[in-house]
């Protein structure tokens, strides 16, 4: 495929001119496939540039454009302009041609350090054998590359500051990708102490950093992974942003040959998708994307208590019960609001030294955000197993909510750290409450592990089977594992308790809850953890596993998808507004990723988008 003209003219346009001591013959080139890098790298007499001509065709290199030149000591200097598919593939080429530099036989790097001005970009002196020397500046934004590489006999390297100040002209003149979930971030001098300083606070030592680090901002947070072991150990960390220049050390990063345990999304942003298995969404964030199981304390069956005295007349009484029924799990409220009950710290150690977990959960309404996260970690502090969100109707009514949700899960997970299983329990049906922030409760480095929508069939006036299907269709997008909290509070008979933990487990749930217990009667508790004999498949009409939507469709699940799709790179607003932009996006992502047509949202989409943004899928289809 020839290459577009006007993309070989903007590549011409910023291809960095190398800085050299007298003109040689300079020549100039364009075209696709990568072919004029690699003529001219070969004809300048160095077999090393045949590796970076290998990494660049290996991309899909679309265009190309170079300026090369001779040294008047003898060596050579060529300056080139790539365009590729995608950001990442030119991430890689950054990555893996730095390597390549690196690997030249019986070299020794004398500096292997990122850039500061340009996120993506690395700068290399390799020292051969005898004194020469090979350099390379290379820097990516979106999916434009850039840089120079030199090879010359001797001489010393401070021309290396000269190729850095090319090609960062050269990367300052390729416009700007849009903005998207994640987004590279530069490597400074103050980053790396901060984190030399968190790796200090863990208690660590050793380990420089020096050229080993990489970074990227995802949903507003910002995480590295730096090497930290010492003089010829590898040792990569992953480390996270839990305030403004303060990081937290979160664990050590794997790497199965080449490729490092983390979401794809970061595997993306540092260059390393060629080097993973297609498809393999990578190890979860701490804190920001889902295990994919649901936490221990909420798997089986759960009991919510309002008022402890109004459940049982003493401790030993709910024991006693929870014991005879099944009941693992009691999540007794510990606050409202800015208020906390002291309930909770009488109960909580009867009741774990009996056998029980025991959960608190806090009736939030985002008024003061830092105030009610205080309250929250309180009962953390106290001993609980988890803790659950209650957050309803207040969220739909109060302004700036979404920065307001965002205030209250920063100061949670402040409090509690990144690994303490946090819960949302809310409005089941999402097509019915766009309004209500779910995304800002369940998605970002301070989200909730998990969700528990409030799945009130009779309330709703329709059967269990119902009511479970459209909370788990429209619930699935958020990429959480999902318990239901089904209720006993409006005489639902034993028959639809069973069919509403049949219709449950059916659709892959690993845990159900109850409320409330104070409600809950005689003919009732033998139905809630008693075995079951459930018919399959459901009697239901079948139904898509995820939401369609299409145009002007509004609403949260909006926002999600729009969140979704500007962490893959395309370009449009998170309004909750399905338009004409958010139609082109969703276009443009299915022509990238070979996917179907539709006129709106399918479950091709949705799988793909959630696979790529690191979400686990939690469930089996109903």
């Amino acid at each position: 495929m020839a290459a577009d003209p006007a993309l070989v003219a903007e590549l011409g346009a910023i291809t960095p001119r190398p800085l050299i001591a007298g003109e040689g013959t300079v020549t100039e080139s364009s075209a696709d496939g990568g072919e004029p890098v690699a003529a001219a790298v070969v004809a300048a007499g160095d077999p090393q540039f045949a590796v970076l001509r290998d990494v660049i065709a290996s991309q899909g290199a679309q265009a190309t454009a170079l300026r090369s030149a001779l040294l008047t000591d003898g060596g050579t200097a060529t300056s080139f302009a790539v365009a590729f598919p995608s950001a990442p593939a030119a991430r890689a080429v950054v990555r893996r041609a730095t390597l390549a530099l690196l690997a030249g036989t019986g070299a020794t790097t004398a500096l292997n350090a990122e850039l500061e001005a340009t996120p993506g970009g690395r700068a290399v002196i390799a020292v051969m054998p005898g004194g020469g020397l090979r350099t390379m500046v290379i820097a990516s934004r979106g999916s434009r590359l850039v840089g120079t590489v030199t090879a010359r006999p001797g001489g010393a390297s401070q021309d290396l500051q000269q190729m850095v100040n090319g090609v960062t002209y050269a990367w300052q003149a390729i416009p700007a990708p849009p903005v998207g979930m994640v987004d590279e971030v530069g490597i400074s001098d103050a980053l790396r102490l901060q984190v030399r300083a968190a790796w200090a606070a863990a208690g660590r030592t050793g380990g420089e950093v020096a050229g080993s680090m990489l970074a990227a901002r995802v949903e507003g947070g910002v995480w590295v992974m730096a090497d930290m072991g010492r003089a010829g150990a590898v040792d990569m960390q992953l480390f996270r942003s839990v305030g403004t220049g303060l990081f937290r050390a979160e664990g050590a990063v794997a790497i199965v040959g080449t490729c490092p345990g983390v979401p794809v999304a970061l595997r993306e942003a540092w260059g390393y998708v060629s080097e993973c298995t297609p498809g393999d969404p990578g190890i979860p964030l701490p804190g920001s994307v889902p295990a994919g199981e649901l936490p221990e304390p909420v798997r089986g069956v759960g009991m919510w208590i309002w008022y402890v005295n109004r459940s049982e007349r003493t401790l030993q009484g709910i024991i006693d019960r929870a014991r005879a029924n099944g009941v693992r799990t009691v999540h007794i409220k510990s606050g409202d609001g800015t208020s906390y009950w002291s309930q909770f710290d009488r109960a909580v150690g009867p009741l774990k030294a009996a056998g029980l977990r025991v959960c608190a959960w806090q009736y939030v309404r985002g008024t003061r955000p830092e105030a009610e996260a205080a309250v929250a970690a309180r009962a953390v502090r106290a001993g609980a197993d988890c803790f659950l969100i209650d957050a309803e109707i207040e969220f739909e009514r109060l302004s700036n909510r979404y920065q307001r949700v965002s205030r209250y899960m920063r100061a949670l997970r402040a409090r509690v750290g990144t690994a303490y299983p946090l819960g949302l329990t809310t409005f089941p049906y999402v097509d019915l409450h766009g309004a209500f922030p779910y995304s800002a409760f369940l998605n970002g480095p301070n989200g909730a592990q998990f969700t528990m929508p409030q799945v009130y069939w009779k309330a709703f006036r329709v059967s269990p089977a119902r009511a479970v299907e459209r909370t788990m269709r429209w619930n699935r997008i958020y990429g959480k594992p999902i318990a239901l909290l089904g209720s006993t509070y409006m005489r639902e008979s034993a028959s639809t308790i069973r069919a509403f933990r049949c219709a449950s487990q059916q659709s892959g749930v690993q845990g159900e809850s109850w409320w409330a217990w104070q409600n809950t009667t005689r003919g009732q508790w033998p139905a809630l953890g008693s075995p079951l004999t459930c018919r399959a498949p459901l009697s239901l009409t079948p139904t898509t596993r995820y939401p369609v939507m299409g145009m002007r469709s509004r609403g949260d699940a909006v926002r999600r998808l729009q969140a979704l799709l500007r962490g893959q790179g395309m370009t449009l607003p998170v309004d909750g507004f399905y338009g004409a932009t958010t139609r082109a996006a969703v276009d443009a992502y299915r022509v990238a990723r070979a996917l179907p047509a539709s006129s709106g949202t399918d479950d091709a989409l949705w799988a793909d988008l959630l696979q790529r943004s690191g979400s686990v899928l939690t469930s089996r289809a109903g």
